[in-house]
């Protein structure tokens, strides 16, 4: 009997040992579900932190526009009050503004985590070209920024030699003589500009102005024409103080100006 017993004490520890591994796998595919359900809530949180309405934008301020209306401004950035400011990407917004011919460059700041400004520096049209099928206004950098039907008050650009098969807005106009033009018609003092009504490339690409009151001016190719374009004024001055009516006046050759009166 008492080894009988002692088989029976013996049996008890091995029941106890043989539930303890029934019981144990449950306790950590609990823990593991628990830590799985954490992380997703973590995630979760994660994904709804940018659209929190603390780093919403109170306001999206443009400046500098003046041929671009403001509505325009923000529907070409894709930025609006409301916007959460923790996706604000400035580089995207820049080149998204600038693919607007009229708007030369943009910058963007930020004031977080409400406010935005946007300042505009846009290109304005200093010429009307004149093409076979219309007119196209040009940036001084040679951009096309639009077509016309007609030059309105620009000054009108006109070229011996243009031969464009295509001219797309937003892009620099594929010919040299164009953006030599544009570039004189942006870059025309202040005291001459309001005295031009329109500059012909002539063959041979060298410039020439034609004033308001029917006075050519020759002021050569593109080598030291700043310099040239500086003296017109004085020049023209000068030559409408003697009540001579001209034909041309050439400025090309340093030291000389050359006076051609009309017979």
């Amino acid at each position: 009997m008492t080894a009988r017993g002692a088989s029976a004490r013996d049996r008890a520890p091995d029941q106890s040992r043989s539930s303890a591994p029934a019981d144990g796998p449950a306790r950590p595919l609990a823990g593991r579900i628990i830590q799985f359900l954490a992380a997703v809530c973590a995630l979760c949180a994660a994904a709804a932190f940018p659209a929190s309405a603390l780093f919403d934008l109170d306001s999206v301020t443009v400046r500098g526009n003046a041929a671009v209306p403001t509505a325009a401004v923000l529907r070409r950035a894709g930025i609006a009050p409301g916007d959460s400011a923790l996706r604000v990407n400035a580089p995207q917004i820049r080149e998204r503004l600038r693919s607007d011919p009229r708007i030369r460059d943009a910058s963007i700041a930020l004031d977080f985590p409400h406010r935005l400004v946007i300042a505009i520096r846009e290109r304005t049209p200093v010429a009307a070209l004149v093409t076979g099928t219309g007119y196209v206004l040009l940036g001084a950098d040679g951009v096309a920024i639009a077509r016309a039907p007609d030059g309105g008050a620009y000054l009108l650009l006109r070229v011996d030699r243009l031969d464009l098969s295509w001219v797309q807005t937003g892009t620099v106009v594929p010919s040299a003589a164009v953006r030599l033009g544009a570039a004189v018609a942006g870059s025309l003092p202040p005291a001459l500009r309001p005295q031009v009504a329109a500059l012909r490339v002539d063959s041979g690409d060298e410039v020439v102005l034609e004033t308001r009151d029917g006075i050519a001016v020759r002021v050569g190719g593109a080598g030291g024409i700043a310099g040239r374009l500086a003296a017109v004024p004085d020049v023209l001055a000068a030559v409408r103080a003697r009540g001579t009516r001209v034909a041309y006046v050439d400025v090309r050759f340093p030291g000389s100006v050359i006076v051609k009166p009309l017979p």
